[in-house]
Protein backbone atom coordinates (compact mmCIF):
# COMPACT_ATOMS: atom_id res chain seq x y z
CA UNK A 1 0.00 0.00 0.00
CA UNK A 2 2.73 2.91 0.64
CA UNK A 3 4.67 1.31 -2.59
CA UNK A 4 1.45 2.51 -4.26
CA UNK A 5 0.87 5.77 -2.39
CA UNK A 6 4.48 6.53 -3.35
CA UNK A 7 2.98 6.60 -6.96
CA UNK A 8 0.58 8.88 -7.07
CA UNK A 9 1.11 12.20 -8.52
CA UNK A 10 -2.19 14.18 -6.91
CA UNK A 11 -4.05 14.74 -4.12
CA UNK A 12 -7.20 13.58 -6.18
CA UNK A 13 -5.37 10.05 -6.77
CA UNK A 14 -3.91 10.13 -3.41
CA UNK A 15 -7.99 10.66 -1.87
CA UNK A 16 -8.79 7.28 -4.41
CA UNK A 17 -5.69 5.57 -2.79
CA UNK A 18 -6.99 6.52 1.19
CA UNK A 19 -10.76 4.91 0.30
CA UNK A 20 -9.21 2.06 -1.48
CA UNK A 21 -6.85 1.07 0.98
CA UNK A 22 -9.26 1.34 4.12
CA UNK A 23 -11.15 -1.12 2.90
CA UNK A 24 -8.79 -3.74 4.02
CA UNK A 25 -9.00 -2.75 7.89
CA UNK A 26 -12.71 -1.68 8.04
CA UNK A 27 -15.85 -1.64 5.99
CA UNK A 28 -17.67 1.49 3.60
CA UNK A 29 -15.56 4.27 3.81
CA UNK A 30 -15.99 8.54 3.43
CA UNK A 31 -13.38 11.03 3.02
CA UNK A 32 -14.87 14.84 3.93
CA UNK A 33 -13.24 17.95 2.95
CA UNK A 34 -13.01 20.40 5.96
CA UNK A 35 -14.30 23.42 4.65
CA UNK A 36 -14.18 26.26 7.96
CA UNK A 37 -17.19 25.26 9.39
CA UNK A 38 -18.58 22.88 6.90
CA UNK A 39 -18.25 19.26 5.54
CA UNK A 40 -18.30 18.56 2.05
CA UNK A 41 -17.78 15.03 0.57
CA UNK A 42 -14.90 14.16 -2.01
CA UNK A 43 -15.99 10.63 -2.76
CA UNK A 44 -17.33 7.12 -1.01
CA UNK A 45 -16.68 3.77 -1.07
CA UNK A 46 -19.07 0.84 -0.28
CA UNK A 47 -21.81 2.72 0.62
CA UNK A 48 -25.51 2.40 -0.97
CA UNK A 49 -25.24 5.70 -2.88
CA UNK A 50 -27.14 6.87 -5.58
CA UNK A 51 -23.53 7.61 -7.27
CA UNK A 52 -20.44 9.53 -6.43
CA UNK A 53 -21.91 12.70 -8.09
CA UNK A 54 -24.55 12.88 -5.36
CA UNK A 55 -21.99 12.39 -3.00
CA UNK A 56 -19.83 14.99 -4.35
CA UNK A 57 -22.78 17.53 -3.68
CA UNK A 58 -22.90 16.59 0.03
CA UNK A 59 -22.38 19.49 2.20
CA UNK A 60 -23.27 19.58 5.99
CA UNK A 61 -22.49 21.76 9.06
CA UNK A 62 -20.12 20.72 11.47
CA UNK A 63 -22.89 22.53 13.73
CA UNK A 64 -25.06 19.27 12.91
CA UNK A 65 -22.25 16.57 13.48
CA UNK A 66 -20.51 16.74 17.30
CA UNK A 67 -18.74 14.13 16.67
CA UNK A 68 -16.77 15.20 13.34
CA UNK A 69 -16.40 18.88 15.03
CA UNK A 70 -14.89 17.08 18.33
CA UNK A 71 -12.29 15.07 16.00
CA UNK A 72 -11.63 17.95 13.73
CA UNK A 73 -11.08 20.25 17.13
CA UNK A 74 -8.93 17.43 19.24
CA UNK A 75 -7.02 16.24 16.18
CA UNK A 76 -7.53 12.82 17.17
CA UNK A 77 -9.37 9.77 15.74
CA UNK A 78 -13.56 9.83 17.12
CA UNK A 79 -15.14 6.35 17.63
CA UNK A 80 -18.87 7.38 17.37
CA UNK A 81 -22.41 6.27 16.24
CA UNK A 82 -23.27 7.20 13.02
CA UNK A 83 -26.79 8.69 14.27
CA UNK A 84 -27.98 11.75 13.35
CA UNK A 85 -27.36 13.38 16.79
CA UNK A 86 -23.78 12.65 16.34
CA UNK A 87 -22.97 12.78 12.91
CA UNK A 88 -25.66 14.87 11.08
CA UNK A 89 -29.24 13.62 9.45
CA UNK A 90 -27.39 14.90 5.99
CA UNK A 91 -24.71 12.57 6.54
CA UNK A 92 -27.10 9.31 7.85
CA UNK A 93 -29.73 10.03 4.66
CA UNK A 94 -26.75 10.18 2.41
CA UNK A 95 -24.91 7.13 3.12
CA UNK A 96 -27.94 5.14 4.29
CA UNK A 97 -25.78 3.36 6.78
CA UNK A 98 -27.64 0.98 9.21
CA UNK A 99 -28.81 2.39 12.09
CA UNK A 100 -27.33 2.60 15.25
CA UNK A 101 -23.68 1.06 13.44
CA UNK A 102 -20.84 2.80 14.86
CA UNK A 103 -18.18 4.77 12.62
CA UNK A 104 -14.21 5.22 12.73
CA UNK A 105 -13.37 9.04 12.15
CA UNK A 106 -9.63 9.92 11.22
CA UNK A 107 -8.49 13.37 10.72
CA UNK A 108 -6.02 14.27 8.27
CA UNK A 109 -4.39 17.16 9.13
CA UNK A 110 -1.48 19.33 6.96
CA UNK A 111 0.52 21.77 8.76
CA UNK A 112 -1.34 21.48 12.41
CA UNK A 113 -4.38 21.88 10.51
CA UNK A 114 -7.17 19.23 9.45
CA UNK A 115 -8.24 19.27 5.85
CA UNK A 116 -10.19 16.53 5.58
CA UNK A 117 -11.74 13.36 7.55
CA UNK A 118 -11.87 9.59 6.76
CA UNK A 119 -15.08 7.92 7.65
CA UNK A 120 -14.86 4.14 8.30
CA UNK A 121 -18.03 2.09 9.15
CA UNK A 122 -16.90 -1.45 10.64
CA UNK A 123 -16.77 -3.86 7.90
CA UNK A 124 -17.11 -8.23 8.20
CA UNK A 125 -13.50 -8.72 9.73
CA UNK A 126 -12.67 -6.42 12.89
CA UNK A 127 -11.88 -2.69 12.13
CA UNK A 128 -8.24 -1.99 12.83
CA UNK A 129 -8.12 1.90 13.90
CA UNK A 130 -4.29 1.73 14.39
CA UNK A 131 -3.82 0.85 10.82
CA UNK A 132 -6.28 3.08 9.36
CA UNK A 133 -4.96 5.87 11.69
CA UNK A 134 -1.33 5.15 10.20
CA UNK A 135 -2.87 5.44 6.35
CA UNK A 136 -4.55 8.67 6.94
CA UNK A 137 -1.16 9.75 8.40
CA UNK A 138 0.64 9.13 5.26
CA UNK A 139 -1.58 10.15 2.83
CA UNK A 140 -1.46 13.75 4.49
CA UNK A 141 2.24 13.64 4.27
CA UNK A 142 1.99 12.96 0.93
CA UNK A 143 -0.65 15.44 0.24
CA UNK A 144 1.64 18.17 1.43
CA UNK A 145 4.56 16.66 -0.69
CA UNK A 146 2.66 16.87 -3.44
CA UNK A 147 1.26 20.61 -2.46
CA UNK A 148 4.75 21.49 -1.92
CA UNK A 149 6.02 20.20 -5.70
CA UNK A 150 2.85 21.43 -7.29
CA UNK A 151 4.15 25.08 -5.88
CA UNK A 152 7.07 24.92 -7.82
CA UNK A 153 5.61 25.01 -11.20
CA UNK A 154 3.74 28.60 -9.85
CA UNK A 155 0.28 27.57 -11.66
CA UNK A 156 -3.18 28.32 -9.85
CA UNK A 157 -4.73 26.40 -7.54
CA UNK A 158 -6.77 23.42 -8.54
CA UNK A 159 -10.22 22.90 -6.32
CA UNK A 160 -8.70 19.35 -4.96
CA UNK A 161 -8.49 18.24 -1.70
CA UNK A 162 -6.01 20.61 -0.03
CA UNK A 163 -5.58 23.24 -2.32
CA UNK A 164 -8.28 25.54 -0.49
CA UNK A 165 -7.82 24.38 3.36
CA UNK A 166 -4.40 23.92 4.82
CA UNK A 167 -2.03 24.50 2.14
CA UNK A 168 -1.13 27.52 0.05
CA UNK A 169 -0.19 25.98 -3.42
CA UNK A 170 1.66 29.67 -3.89
CA UNK A 171 3.42 30.20 -1.11
CA UNK A 172 7.17 29.63 -1.97
CA UNK A 173 6.83 30.74 -5.72
CA UNK A 174 9.29 32.97 -5.22
CA UNK A 175 11.44 29.96 -3.90
CA UNK A 176 14.11 28.78 -7.00
CA UNK A 177 13.28 25.64 -8.18
CA UNK A 178 16.08 23.71 -6.89
CA UNK A 179 15.41 24.81 -3.27
CA UNK A 180 11.99 24.09 -4.05
CA UNK A 181 12.74 20.23 -5.12
CA UNK A 182 15.65 19.68 -2.38
CA UNK A 183 12.47 20.73 -0.06
CA UNK A 184 10.47 17.82 -1.22
CA UNK A 185 12.79 15.51 -1.54
CA UNK A 186 13.60 15.84 2.35
CA UNK A 187 10.07 16.05 2.96
CA UNK A 188 9.59 12.67 0.94
CA UNK A 189 12.56 11.34 3.28
CA UNK A 190 10.85 12.32 5.80
CA UNK A 191 7.46 10.95 5.57
CA UNK A 192 9.36 7.39 3.87
CA UNK A 193 10.92 7.75 7.34
CA UNK A 194 7.74 8.13 9.96
CA UNK A 195 5.61 5.79 7.70
CA UNK A 196 8.00 2.87 7.76
CA UNK A 197 8.76 3.46 11.79
CA UNK A 198 5.07 3.88 12.38
CA UNK A 199 4.76 -0.13 10.30
CA UNK A 200 7.13 -1.68 12.37
CA UNK A 201 5.27 -0.54 15.34
CA UNK A 202 2.36 -1.90 14.34
CA UNK A 203 3.04 -5.25 12.60
CA UNK A 204 6.17 -6.05 15.27
CA UNK A 205 4.57 -4.99 18.46
CA UNK A 206 6.00 -8.16 20.43
CA UNK A 207 8.96 -8.13 18.70
CA UNK A 208 9.65 -4.64 19.74
CA UNK A 209 8.90 -4.81 23.20
CA UNK A 210 11.05 -7.69 23.56
CA UNK A 211 13.77 -5.41 22.19
CA UNK A 212 13.10 -2.84 24.37
CA UNK A 213 13.03 -5.26 27.05
CA UNK A 214 16.21 -6.98 26.32
CA UNK A 215 17.90 -3.53 25.47
CA UNK A 216 18.44 -4.44 21.65
CA UNK A 217 15.68 -3.40 19.69
CA UNK A 218 18.06 -3.69 16.42
CA UNK A 219 18.37 -7.30 16.46
CA UNK A 220 14.89 -7.98 17.28
CA UNK A 221 14.29 -5.96 14.15
CA UNK A 222 16.93 -6.15 12.24
CA UNK A 223 15.35 -7.58 8.88
CA UNK A 224 12.73 -4.46 8.72
CA UNK A 225 15.20 -2.19 9.70
CA UNK A 226 17.90 -3.23 7.34
CA UNK A 227 15.30 -3.09 4.33
CA UNK A 228 14.18 0.19 5.42
CA UNK A 229 18.18 1.63 5.82
CA UNK A 230 19.04 -0.07 2.17
CA UNK A 231 15.99 2.16 0.79
CA UNK A 232 16.86 5.04 2.42
CA UNK A 233 19.99 5.44 1.20
CA UNK A 234 19.29 4.56 -2.11
CA UNK A 235 16.49 6.44 -2.67
CA UNK A 236 17.43 9.57 -0.91
CA UNK A 237 20.93 9.60 0.69
CA UNK A 238 22.21 8.63 -2.97
CA UNK A 239 19.79 11.70 -4.38
CA UNK A 240 21.22 14.14 -2.77
CA UNK A 241 23.92 13.44 0.67
CA UNK A 242 22.74 16.95 2.60
CA UNK A 243 19.78 15.34 3.42
CA UNK A 244 19.90 14.11 7.44
CA UNK A 245 18.64 10.80 8.52
CA UNK A 246 15.39 11.20 9.50
CA UNK A 247 15.19 6.54 9.64
CA UNK A 248 17.64 7.09 12.18
CA UNK A 249 15.83 9.98 14.25
CA UNK A 250 12.24 8.00 14.10
CA UNK A 251 13.96 4.95 14.73
CA UNK A 252 15.06 6.89 17.94
CA UNK A 253 11.31 7.35 18.89
CA UNK A 254 11.12 3.83 19.27
CA UNK A 255 13.70 3.24 21.91
CA UNK A 256 11.70 6.09 23.84
CA UNK A 257 14.63 8.68 22.82
CA UNK A 258 17.09 6.15 24.24
CA UNK A 259 19.50 5.47 21.51
CA UNK A 260 21.03 2.71 23.78
CA UNK A 261 17.75 0.50 23.59
CA UNK A 262 18.65 0.32 19.88
CA UNK A 263 21.69 -1.96 21.17
CA UNK A 264 24.95 -2.91 20.45
CA UNK A 265 24.82 -4.06 17.25
CA UNK A 266 22.80 -1.04 15.69
CA UNK A 267 25.08 0.68 12.93
CA UNK A 268 23.94 4.20 13.55
CA UNK A 269 23.30 7.42 11.69
CA UNK A 270 23.46 7.26 7.75
CA UNK A 271 24.71 10.80 8.07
Amino acid sequence: MMRRLRLCRSTEEVATWLLDSSGSFGGSAALFEVRGSRLKGVRSRGFPTSGAESFDELEASLDEAPALAHSIQEREPVVAIGSAAEVSMRIVNALRQAPGEKVYLFPMAIQEKVVAILYVTPGERQTDSAALELLTGAAACAAQILASEESSAVRPAPPELVAIQGVDMRAHASVPAADIRRQALEARARWFARTEVARMRLTNRKALEQGRMQRDIYSALRPEIEAARRTYRQDYLAVSPVIADYLHRELVTLAYDDANLLGPEYPGSLD
